[in-house]
């Protein structure tokens, strides 16, 4: 508090504040003919007042540390209790100056514009600490002052003498509708990046635009749903989240769709082109269909919330996955044909060897030199490096993780645990923005604010009478309020009725929910005060409603309440309006009545003394209904509890939906894998992704608010997705070891899977720099549940395969198969089988296009050999975009296939107690096909002799 800073706060206001083009607009003057603004309320303002100065910019340092400061702050006590108390100085105060009782200018300076530091005593002769102070400037609250706002935003990081860490100028929900608009750039920034990548990873920049076409599809078809087939008419801003989920899945299903599409495409005897789109269908569909379905799952069990914005986002982004699905299934094969067979300009301008270098070339050319600068790194890396790390690593990844996974179940549940919310205004812009920083941090250094919360937080006691607690307006629209439903059989003019009333009125006054107010309560119970009324002596002017008896004190035609409620609302110190507790009318006829105390209990943020309060109280009330009357039996009791009431729905359906939802993702896991052990480890996987993320956000200082609510359910349909991948793979391998399975699925899908973790990741991180809360903390969400649900999918779930998983057909179910309706004679059924048909495993690549020598092997087919070793075989080198039809080329030689790359050496021979493969596949040269041999006894016999084990070591 020194005169420098004092002065640089009234220099930041009229050289930054005041010159303003709509200041002078919108400021307040003291007459509407005065074109000057008045001045505001700051503290220089009121030193220069009462040092008799013009304005603060002549304020001296005798003005600041004149006796009248410290005067001031000694003798606060006596001036804030004669304020409280709206008494005046007296002889027993003569010690205090005159002038700090003049215009209330001390207390104004207490009580609003310094902090509550100010009024910490004064030791010796230290000086008055001020560390913020308040100016309210000429202006009123609204939306005219949206323009001075932006403005200030733009130079308040300048400032360095003194700085403005909060503004209420009453404008954030304007405010907040404008930035919803100016955000967007950060979803199209997302949009962008996530544009690239798919780009570089299908080498088309076509694949990539329709891509995105089906993305936008997705989320119209979706809102046309909403709006015209469900009817849902109210959009909450919390939907336009959909848009970041959307751009997530839609990648991840362009990958993988990639992945087996080329892997098809390069295999030998791939057959004609609409054979390749039905068997990449048929191998993709069910990877894409369970992570849409159990993320759409987890959406639509939002609805079982009675939070009007958790159901819409649930409807609509639940509808939009389930869109995106179609369109993956339909529109993205039909692009990439039509990509095939008219637009792959690599065809025609081969970076490698045309010499027309026009735009198609670099189109062309730049994502093939890039992708192959990393293609060869990405190979080593989730071919060689990672498998071998996981295996090797086991069980340090399977006490790590558990570990972490424990440690989370800890600070959810134990400490810090996860809070509900703790404060009723809603937070909707960051934490640092100005407005958020005044109501969440500078509301309580002020006494004004914290006497405004005292004085109104003591929760009224409303009981209702002649109308049925009941909502029957659209529960999916927050404006809809539907209609009152009159109770029929209320009648308060009854004198059973009246009396009983009278007799409630005094019992809850002797209860402990009472609290007791100085003065008459004219209101609050009406007819007790309306009984005065008529019972009052008649004169001469006043013959009617006098002299009443108590039994006579509601007359049929109403005379002497249309005489009494004017007199009442006339009465000094009486505020009776619509919003009073009292008789309500329809057509002269009271349909409805109300009474209302105050209470002693004060709003609270917490779930267990607010429901104590409303479950005892509501409680007690109903026993006194039902010794009423019949026609008074049906009144309820409510009160302030909006609050708790969110508290409340989020603590009881948040688990429920967050159960149902792990529900369903365990029927879906086993559904795809129909292996016992498989879905548990990969429930096991899930719930300690589940725990790790929520004891981040908890650690992050979360609380589980309507939006948290929706990020916990969610979080369920996004962490499934790269384990229920992993765990496909290990059930469809043809391998027998645990550990070979954990090796080809790593080996094969880790590529594919890192990719769509990497989108999916900066898809959250291009959303950090926005303004809107909703944004930034699905970013957060985004990169947290990737990047956790990648490292424990790949790391955690592999490990847990490669010392618990299960072999053969243990804990396998099979479907039923009936041939009740297939005729004796077998026609031929073309089984080709490609990289993902039977155990969708191809170690190829991050690259789409090029096959390397280690996948080829893995698309050649199996041939039947005496002994059922796997040799490697030397390969022709493939052209990166193989023709379709290839009608006219020779019949290939049958060649074996190694579906592990181990020397011959390393593989040692086991016993005879080795278990047979179903069946022996070996190429039939004549169709290309493979087709499946039923085994004879001897050659089960050469099998069970001679089948091989891979060690673990080679």
């Amino acid at each position: 508090m020194t005169t420098h800073k004092i002065k640089q706060m009234c220099k930041v206001e009229e050289e930054k504040i005041r010159t303003h083009s709509s200041f002078e607009d919108i400021c307040l003057r003291e007459r509407y003919d005065n074109r000057e603004c008045c001045q505001s309320w700051s503290l220089g303002n009121y030193i220069a007042f009462l040092s008799n100065k013009d304005n603060c910019s002549l304020i001296t340092d005798a003005d600041v540390d004149n006796d009248t400061i410290i005067t001031l702050h000694s003798n606060l006590t006596v001036i804030l209790m004669m304020y409280s108390t709206h008494q005046y100085p007296s002889s027993r105060c003569n010690y205090v100056p005159p002038k700090c009782f003049h215009l209330n200018a001390v207390y104004n300076i207490l009580h609003y514009i310094s902090d509550i530091n100010f009024l910490h005593p004064i030791k010796g002769n230290t000086k008055p600490f001020l560390s913020k102070a308040i100016t309210f400037l000429p202006i009123a609250g609204s939306s005219s002052t949206v323009e001075l706002f932006e403005s200030m935003e733009s130079w308040v990081s300048s400032l360095d003498i003194v700085k403005i860490v909060g503004v209420h100028f009453g404008i954030k929900y304007t405010l907040f509708n404008h930035y919803l608009l100016s955000d967007t750039i950060w979803l199209v920034a997302a949009g962008c990046v996530i544009f690239l990548v798919i780009w570089l990873y299908s080498a088309s920049l076509f694949i990539t635009i329709m891509t995105f076409l089906m993305m936008f599809w997705s989320l119209e078809v979706a809102y046309f749903l909403y709006i015209l087939v469900f009817e849902i008419h109210f959009f909450p801003y919390i939907n336009l989240v959909t848009v970041i989920i959307v751009i997530a899945i839609g990648a991840d299903d362009v990958f993988i769709y990639c992945k087996v599409w080329q892997s098809a495409k390069s295999e030998a005897n791939n057959g004609t082109l609409d054979k390749v789109v039905s068997d990449t269908l048929k191998h993709a569909t069910l990877s894409m269909f369970v992570t849409s379905f159990t993320t759409a799952a987890a959406l639509y069990t939002n609805f079982i919330s009675s939070i009007t914005a958790i159901r819409c986002f649930s409807v609509y982004a639940g509808t939009t996955v389930l869109c995106n699905f179609i369109f993956v299934v339909t529109w993205l094969p039909a692009s990439i044909v039509v990509y095939d067979k008219w637009c792959n300009c690599e065809m025609t301008y081969n970076p490698e060897f045309s010499l027309d270098k026009n735009i198609c070339y670099y189109f062309c050319k730049i994502p093939y030199k890039v992708y192959h600068q990393i293609s060869d790194w990405s190979k080593t890396l989730f071919e060689k490096y990672l498998p071998m790390i996981i295996i090797r690593l086991r069980f340090v990844w399977l006490i790590l993780f558990g570990g972490l996974g424990l440690g989370g179940i800890i600070v959810i549940f134990y400490h810090p645990k996860l809070k509900l919310p703790t404060s009723e205004k809603f937070q909707v812009f960051s934490s640092d923005h100005l407005l958020e920083q005044y109501d969440f941090v500078l509301n309580e250094q002020f006494w004004f604010e914290r006497s405004h919360r005292q004085h109104s937080s003591l929760l009224p006691i409303t009981i209702v009478w002649g109308v049925h607690p009941v909502d029957n307006g659209n529960k999916l629209n927050p404006t809809d309020r539907g209609t009152v439903e009159f109770d029929s059989s209320f009648d308060v003019t009854t004198i059973n009725a009246q009396y009983w009333l009278m007799e409630f009125c005094n019992k809850l006054r002797n209860t402990k929910f009472y609290q007791q107010l100085p003065g008459i309560e004219w209101t609050n119970c009406f007819f007790e005060n309306f009984q005065s009324y008529m019972q009052r002596p008649c004169s001469e002017y006043d013959t009617k409603c006098c002299n009443s008896s108590y039994k006579t004190l509601i007359q049929p035609k109403f005379e002497c309440l249309q005489l009494y409620i004017p007199v009442l609302r006339n009465t000094p110190g009486v505020y009776y309006n619509v919003y009073s507790p009292g008789p309500r009318f329809d057509q002269k006829v009271i349909r409805a009545f109300i009474v209302e105390f105050l209470s002693k209990q004060k709003m609270s943020y917490s779930l267990e003394s607010m429901k104590s309060f409303y479950e005892s109280l509501d409680s007690w009330i109903k026993t006194e209904m039902s010794d009423a009357p019949p026609e008074m039996r049906n009144g309820w009791f409510v009160s302030d509890l909006s609050f708790l009431d969110l508290q409340w729905r989020l603590s009881q359906e948040t688990p429920l939906t967050l159960g149902i939802s792990i529900l369903v993702v365990a029927i879906v896991s086993f559904l795809t894998t129909l292996n016992v052990f498989l879905s548990l480890f990969a429930i096991i996987s899930i719930s300690f992704v589940m725990f790790v993320t929520i004891g981040c956000l908890v650690l992050l200082g979360w609380q589980l608010n309507i939006l948290e609510s929706v990020i916990v359910t969610v979080a369920v349909g996004m962490s499934v997705d790269y384990t229920l991948h992993y765990g496909v793979l290990y059930r469809l391998s043809p391998e027998l070891d645990r550990t070979t399975k954990v090796l080809a699925s790593v080996s094969c899908y880790s590529n594919v899977i890192t990719m769509a973790a990497i989108t999916t990741f900066l898809a959250g991180a291009m959303m950090m720099p926005s303004t809107i809360l909703v944004y930034k903390k699905f970013g957060i969400f985004l990169m947290l549940i990737i990047s956790i649900s990648w490292a424990y999918s790949t790391f955690f779930f592999q490990s847990l395969l490669c010392i618990f998983g299960p072999q053969g057909g243990f804990g396998q179910f099979r479907w039923p198969a009936s041939n009740c309706c297939t005729s004796s004679a077998h026609s031929h059924v073309d089984k080709t089988v490609y990289t993902f048909s039977e155990s969708t495993v191809s170690t190829t690549s991050s690259n789409p296009h090029t096959t390397s020598s280690s996948e080829c092997r893995e698309l050649e087919p199996l041939t039947h050999e005496s002994h059922p070793i796997r040799v490697q075989h030397k390969h022709l080198q493939r052209s990166r975009y193989p023709r379709t039809n290839k009608t006219d080329s020779p019949e290939l030689e049958p060649r074996r296939g190694s579906h592990v790359r181990f020397s011959i050496s390393s593989v040692e021979k086991t016993g005879p107690d080795c278990a047979c493969s179903e069946g022996i596949k070996y190429l039939n040269p004549r169709n290309d096909s493979v087709i499946e041999q039923e085994e004879t006894a001897s050659a089960e016999q050469e099998c069970a002799s001679n089948i091989v084990r891979i060690s673990v070591n080679s």
